[in-house]
């Protein structure tokens, strides 16, 4: 039985043969199955004295899953390394992925899921229908991955190789898992080792990519061009299409011309509002406008916005990019806007509320037929007069209100409390809100709501959630 040797003393038995092979790694599991160890391939790799302190740097002081606080939940969005092994060669301890990241019926059961088999509309179509999951599986783990690199961006470091093939996804479960990360970039300390994956890697990148090494107009991977391959990544799970993939021919010398084009210098979003050579000539079903409110003051606050930013204005310009913390953002405040489909047979499930519009779902074209209620958010700055914060909820039977609808100091980050503080249901036909841990939750009629009861959601009502300095009001409307 091999044995490996670890930095800190440990010794671990693995099996043979090796389970897996990319670019840089062989892989092989340990004995119990628990982890696996990935040998690097090249063997000059363990004379490299910054490969070390990388691995080091990468391992302890740049750990998100190492705070006492956040470590556990954080340590579900990565496979982050738990070792580095020195013998018989160069490499690093993982976790095993979860039973969740591996298909678990079809042709593909026991593979891991890669993201790809989830982007794309033709590639979904070869899973078993219990493996797709819907909709609302999609945004959930897009918030998980846009929430895994704000973290990794917070500590100071890139993925540099941000694409569908480095993040295992689950959108049954809503789950994703970021992998790779022994490579990731430490700025001013360690380069990246790779340029990327095509079809993710930042337009700058791409078009830099054929001068010398060393020359300073060569653009390498680092935090800037992780946000654009992140929205690449958001937009191709939530619309099964690729943003710059489009019609449009830059070079008909050889088709490696037209994807360096296409993809670098002169890369152009398919949804772009004014210029439409890369449009699909049959059109787009379901455009980025069906995903949340567009214009206004909020319009860089929900998706439409935040795509137009990333591939319109931060395309080929990365300050302009929206932060992965934007987009996490973004993406709570797409889920408070979702109505369930009545259509049983809707492939997705879920829509997204758009204001002033009859609500249709995108997918399957149903409508809805009853009133639902919005509950608008207010607030009252230094406990003023309550005005409207441009943000709202939609109900629907069992809707939570958490604590960060509750009060807007809170934020759906990690390591906070997701106890759900009250909920609307549906009774005798009536629309009500039922407070299960509010503890100044006041009805429309001025009277407290104590936990267990509920109040009635009628057209007009408002209803304070919390009378702390930044508790919300809540006024209903009722839509349909």
């Amino acid at each position: 039985m091999p044995t490996a040797k670890l930095t800190d003393g440990r010794t671990v038995d693995y099996l043979t043969p090796h389970i897996g092979e990319g670019g840089m790694k062989r892989v092989y599991f340990t004995t119990d199955k628990k982890s696996v160890v990935c040998f690097f391939k090249d063997k000059s790799t363990g004379q490299d004295p910054n490969r070390m302190e990388r691995l080091k740097a990468i391992l302890e002081k740049y750990n998100p899953t190492l705070d006492t606080k956040t470590g556990n939940e954080l340590a579900e969005l990565y496979c982050w390394p738990t070792g580095i092994i020195t013998s018989p060669e160069l490499g690093v301890m993982t976790p095993t992925y979860a039973s969740n990241f591996f298909f678990a019926s079809g042709r593909f059961k026991g593979k891991d899921k890669e993201g790809k088999w989830f982007s794309s509309e033709k590639l979904r179509k070869l899973l078993p229908d219990d493996e797709r999951g819907n909709w609302l599986g999609y945004l959930q783990l897009c918030m998980k991955m846009a929430r895994a690199i704000r973290k990794m961006h917070l500590t100071g470091l890139a993925h540099s190789d941000l694409s569908s093939k480095n993040v295992l996804v689950d959108p049954k479960g809503g789950n994703c898992a970021v992998i790779d990360i022994d490579s990731l970039v430490v700025p001013r300390r360690f380069a990246p080792d790779v340029l990327g994956t095509p079809g993710y890697i930042a337009p700058e990148v791409l078009a830099t990519q054929r001068l010398p090494v060393g020359d300073p107009n060569r653009k390498l991977p680092e935090i800037s061009t992780d946000l654009h391959a992140l929205p690449v990544l958001i937009y191709e799970y939530l619309l099964r299409r690729h943003p710059l993939r489009g019609p449009k021919v830059n070079s008909v010398d050889s088709a490696e011309e037209d994807e360096f084009l296409s993809m670098g210098p002169k890369a152009l979003f398919i949804e772009h509002p004014t210029d439409k050579s890369n449009r699909p000539r049959e059109g787009i079903k379901v455009p980025v406008d069906t995903l949340g409110p567009t214009g206004g003051i909020n319009d860089r606050l929900y998706l439409p916005g935040l795509f137009r930013q990333a591939f319109v204005d931060g395309l080929h310009n990365p300050p302009r990019r929206p932060t992965a913390q934007m987009w996490e953002q973004a993406l709570y405040r797409t889920a408070d806007l979702l109505i369930p489909c009545g259509n049983g047979s809707c492939p997705e499930k879920w829509f997204v509320y758009i204001e002033g519009q009859s609500q249709q779902c995108p997918w399957c074209n149903w409508k809805l037929n009853e009133p639902l209620p919005v509950l608008d958010f207010m607030f009252a700055p230094r406990k003023g007069q309550y005005r409207e914060e441009g943000h709202c909820l939609v109900g629907f039977n069992q809707r939570p209100l958490n604590l960060w609808h509750v009060n807007r100091g809170i934020y759906p980050t990690e390591g906070v409390d997701r106890t759900t503080q009250a909920y609307v249901a549906k009774h005798q036909g009536q629309w009500i809100l039922i407070n299960k841990h509010l503890d100044t939750m006041i009805s429309p009629s001025g009277n407290p709501v104590p936990k267990g009861q509920a109040c009635v959601l009628k057209e007009g009502s408002e209803i304070l959630l919390s009378n702390d300095d930044k508790g919300r009001m809540v006024s209903i409307r009722m839509v349909r």
